[in-house]
């Protein structure tokens, strides 16, 4: 089943293109209209938000849409689902404004995850998460069911490796990459100074095929150390992870093939999404 989309917002601004072209990339979502502004689409046809079955907000900056806008969204998708998905400058905005209700506001960082999750209650016919929810209730509702946070099967047994300068992040990362089935190891960052060989000859007949790379700060010394990854482990899928993975990082890591960025704020939820993603097949262009 298609479901009808309906996007407001800039879509072309750099920290929002990596997340529209995946929109138009998912086969299971059809965008019907795209309005630069919130205005624009509360000018239009009423039933073009009335029955769109999801209509998605690119929020850019905190004051980017009143709170007469919001609630004139919120009213004209009451019975629909609402998201209003911002990026990193509007983090703080649930501490020191009230534009969007909670139940509809969506940190880039976890939007993909969010909307498939919106998508497969669409498909079970469930109704949306309503705006007048409390932080607690949101929280359950996207938490998923308990059968979603068991080890995943796909991963079972297979072996990881965390690389990167913070020794308490890195063995974070391999303490949830073990909770989720693999086995994991974490080491500093492959450089010169830094004498791994025993345990690159270890890894090497472990057959890695995970690799968790943390890109903070990104530099010469991290691209450096990403290289040497890279040709040690030639068949492994390796991903990133940052404090703030937004269009800018992705642009400076744009040759290095990186299929995802995890963002450390949400580590355990959006490192086991970025797990469910690699192990589905992958489509080719059309």
């Amino acid at each position: 089943m298609v479901h009808s989309v309906v996007l407001i917002g800039n879509s072309k601004r750099r920290e929002f293109v990596g997340f529209a072209c995946w929109l138009c990339d998912q086969p299971q979502l059809r965008i019907d209209a795209h309005f630069a502004t919130a205005a624009d689409a509360l000018a239009a046809d009423d039933q073009i938000l009335a029955q769109a079955e999801l209509t998605i907000v690119l929020q850019s900056w905190s004051d980017q849409f009143t709170t007469e806008e919001a609630g004139a969204l919120v009213g004209a998708t009451l019975f629909r689902r609402l998201l209003c998905c911002y990026g990193p400058w509007c983090e703080s905005d649930g501490r020191n404004r009230a534009v969007w209700p909670d139940a509809h506001r969506v940190p880039l960082r976890i939007a993909r995850r969010i909307v498939e999750w919106e998508v497969l209650r669409l498909q079970r016919g469930e109704p949306a998460v309503p705006p007048t929810s409390a932080r607690d209730e949101i929280f359950a509702y996207r938490l998923g069911e308990p059968e979603e946070w068991a080890p995943l099967p796909d991963y079972l047994n297979q072996t990881a490796l965390v690389v990167g300068p913070d020794r308490v992040l890195r063995q974070t990362v391999a303490d949830l990459l073990e909770e989720f089935g693999l086995h994991a190891r974490a080491t500093p960052l492959l450089d010169d100074h830094v004498d791994l060989t025993d345990t690159l000859e270890e890894l090497s007949q472990a057959q890695v095929s995970l690799i968790v790379h943390d890109l903070d700060p990104w530099g010469e010394h991290l691209a450096a150390s990403l290289d040497r990854v890279r040709y040690r482990f030639p068949q492994a899928e390796i991903v990133g992870t940052a404090s703030m993975p937004d269009a800018g990082l992705s642009c400076e890591t744009a040759d290095v093939d990186l299929p995802y960025i995890v963002p450390k704020l949400d580590l355990d939820d959006s490192l086991r999404w970025m797990l469910h993603e690699l192990s589905q097949p992958r489509r080719l262009p059309a």
